[in-house]
Formats: structure tokens, C-alpha cells, sequence
């Protein structure tokens, strides 16, 4: 054994090329290009160039799927190329069921319009909570470092001059001598982001981190508004891979991270699989009602796909809405609040030395 050089797992964006790639030798002639061919194309298109390190697995995902032993699901997964159980579950669906033509193409949509939305939540939400992170943080030092400098040189000469200190300094002096004195607290609030990022994944941290976003009202509807749309695009993609309408839920309950949404769809796929109407069963999932109308519709029909689908662009649409209320009211929350305080800051730490001349003089 040696050391692995090279690209050894594929991100979003290329595990999106590696699917496009594979509908398009799928569809290709009308959809009667042999899947066994288009397979070993798109596997041989990432086998060389800057794919070259990635040619022993791929010549092994196409040896496995022709030996007729192991589905092409399987062979991606042994490859440990950062395939998705979401994105295994389809393909093995489709697979199986001979609908790899019309899951695949389904597939990349729905990857697709993930990664655009969680790129644009991102893109978002960044400014808002970066900036008034900064701005807090800021004041904070303004309070712990610079107001010493000038207020206790005075103060050692004569504490009693305190009191000719206009409100707003003495009301800062006083919250600078509180938070060096518990200097664990900003210590805690200046490292909270980075503790954060390295522990978002563990099952304790993760929790009180979902408990507490959805605590937020604005930031509860992005986040059930999002996984609305991961439903609304990944639900057709496995229903026309023929997996069974619990599988489905099941499966789309295990891509998800939300444990609200989750539980429900779990709940719903065992009341489903017990006899329970699927729109019945979907009832308790925190969308809104016209996922459920859709369902039942589609359920009636024989359709669920395709209704479903056709909640792709409102969904969206929707999704878009509320994430750009919810940036303007936290920019707003930013503006009329933080900055204030921090420029507040600012001004104590420029009059304050005017002050303590005075009382010098």
C-alpha cells in the first residue's frame, strides 16, 4: 500500500457531471443506446486527464456491472468516491427496475437545484450573520481594550471622577470592568463560531443547533421551505426508479438532515406501509397543503410523480421569497441594532480620552 495522490472523492459538482454525463449516453439514440456501453463511457471519461488517478476504480465499476454480480449502484458505492446513500438508493432502484433512462436524467435535476439553493442560502446569509458577528464582536473590544487604556490611568489618580463621565461612557466603563473580570465570556463568544464549525457534525451538537435555528421563526420557514424543495425534487426521481412509495419516504427521510421533516416522513412511510392512504399518511409533514393535495391527486391517478413535479418551480419560487425576507429582516436587525451599538462604541473610545484630558488638566 502507498499513499493515494490525486483526486480520491468527488464533489457535488462532479458527482452532477458524472450522472449528466451518464443520462446523456443513456438517452442517447433515442434510448437505445445499451446501458452496459453507456456506463463504460461515462467511466472512461473520468478515467483520464485530471481523472487519471480515478482510472483503477472506474475500470473496476465497469468489470463488476459486466460480470453481471454486482449492480452499477453497488460498484459506485464500493469505489468510496463520496456517492450518496441518497444517490445509491436511486440508482439501485432504477436498476433494478429497468428505469435507469428516466431516474438518471430525474437524478441530476434534483442535485442540480440542491446545489443552487444551498448555494444561494450560503451566499445569503453570509453577510448578515458574518457582519454582525464582526460588529459585536468589535464593540466587545472596544470594551475590553481600548477603554482601559485611556479610563484607568484617570481612575487610579481619582476613582470619584467616575461620576463626571457622561451616562453612556460610565454605562460602557462599567460593562468593560464586568467582562474583564468574566473574561471566559467573550473568550467563549470569540471561539464559539470555530468550536461550532468542527463539532456542527456530532449528534449532541448538531441537535441544539437545529433546536435552536428552528427556535427562530424566519429561519424556521427557510429551512422547512428548503427541504420542501429537496422533497418536491428528489421524490419523482425515485418514484420512477419503481421503489416502493415507503422506500421512498424512507429514503428521502435519510437524505434529509431536519429531524422534524424526518420523523415525519418515517412516520409517514410506516403508516403508508400499513395500509394508510399516502396523503393521509404525509399529513403530519410540516409543508404546506399543497404537497398533500399534490400527492393525493397523483395517488388517485396513478401520477405521483408528475404531480409532485409540478410543485418544482412554486416550491422554488417560494423558497427563494422567504430566503430574501428572512436576509432583509437580519440585515435590518444588523443595521438598525448592531451597527448602532458598535458605532456607539466607537464614540465612547474617541470622547472618552477628551474626558480624561480634561480631568487631567
Amino acid at each position: 500500500m502507498g499513499i493515494e495522490f490525486g483526486i480520491t472523492e468527488l464533489d457535488l459538482t462532479t458527482r452532477i457531471e458524472f450522472f449528466r454525463t451518464l443520462a446523456s449516453w443513456l438517452t442517447s439514440g433515442g434510448g437505445a443506446f445499451p446501458v452496459n456501453e453507456a456506463i463504460a463511457n461515462t467511466c472512461d471519461v473520468y478515467s483520464r486527464d485530471e481523472y487519471k488517478t480515478l482510472r483503477a476504480k472506474m475500470e473496476r465499476v465497469v468489470r463488476d456491472f459486466n460480470s453481471g454480480q454486482v449492480l452499477f449502484a453497488d460498484a459506485l458505492k464500493a469505489t468510496g468516491l463520496g456517492f450518496t446513500e441518497q444517490e445509491i438508493s436511486i440508482v439501485r432502484a432504477a436498476e433494478q427496475s429497468n428505469q435507469l433512462r428516466i431516474a438518471v436524467p430525474s437524478l441530476v435535476e434534483a442535485m442540480t437545484m440542491r446545489q443552487s439553493s444551498t448555494k444561494a442560502l450560503k451566499g445569503k446569509m453570509m453577510m448578515p450573520v458574518v457582519g454582525g458577528f464582526m460588529l459585536i464582536l468589535m464593540s466587545l473590544g472596544v470594551m475590553i481594550f481600548m477603554l482601559p487604556v485611556v479610563m484607568e490611568p484617570v481612575l487610579q489618580r481619582d476613582d470619584s471622577v467616575i461620576a463626571k463621565f457622561p451616562l453612556i461612557i460610565r454605562f460602557y466603563w462599567y460593562g468593560s470592568v464586568w467582562l474583564r473580570a468574566n473574561y471566559i465570556i467573550p473568550i467563549i463568544f470569540a471561539m464559539a463560531p470555530v468550536i461550532i464549525f468542527f463539532t456542527r457534525n456530532t449528534k449532541t451538537v448538531a441537535f441544539y443547533i437545529e433546536k435552536t435555528l428552528m427556535g427562530i421563526t424566519p429561519i424556521r420557514r427557510i429551512i422547512l421551505s428548503y427541504n420542501a424543495v429537496m422533497v418536491v425534487y428528489f421524490m419523482p426521481a425515485l418514484v420512477r426508479a419503481n421503489m416502493p412509495l415507503p422506500s421512498v419516504l424512507n429514503t428521502l427521510a435519510l437524505s434529509l438532515n431536519n429531524t422534524m421533516v424526518c420523523q415525519s416522513l418515517k412516520r409517514a412511510a410506516y403508516e403508508h406501509d400499513h395500509g394508510a392512504k399516502l396523503g393521509d399518511a404525509l399529513a403530519a409533514l410540516p409543508f404546506r397543503g399543497s404537497f398533500r393535495s399534490a400527492v393525493e391527486a397523483g395517488e388517485k391517478t396513478g401520477k405521483i410523480a408528475e404531480r409532485v413535479e409540478d410543485l418544482k418551480v412554486p416550491y422554488a419560487s417560494e423558497f427563494e421569497r422567504i430566503t430574501k425576507k428572512a436576509t432583509s429582516l437580519l440585515m435590518m436587525v444588523v443595521m438598525a441594532g448592531l451597527l448602532p451599538f458598535f458605532i456607539i462604541s466607537m464614540y465612547t473610545s474617541l470622547v472618552a480620552p477628551m474626558i480624561a484630558l480634561m480631568e487631567y488638566s
